[in-house]
């Protein structure tokens, strides 16, 4: 599984991590980590949108 900061106005890191890609798109795994605990949520991300984020620096995969 492919794992990427998220760019944030914020201290805390935010993670994506990639958990399946399908035909529209992928499914995505966001965790923010908080202070006390972590926010995390599954979503759908468009392959457009991923690869936008990727161009602007927007998220950018972390090394294994």
């Amino acid at each position: 599984m492919k794992s990427f900061a998220i760019k944030s106005a914020t201290d805390a890191p935010s993670i994506l991590e990639l958990v399946n890609e399908i035909e529209n798109g992928f499914v995505v795994r966001i965790v923010r980590h908080r202070e006390d605990w972590d926010d995390v949520s599954e979503e759908f991300m468009t392959h457009e949108l991923f690869e936008t984020c990727m161009r602007t620096g927007y998220i950018a995969e972390l090394s294994a």
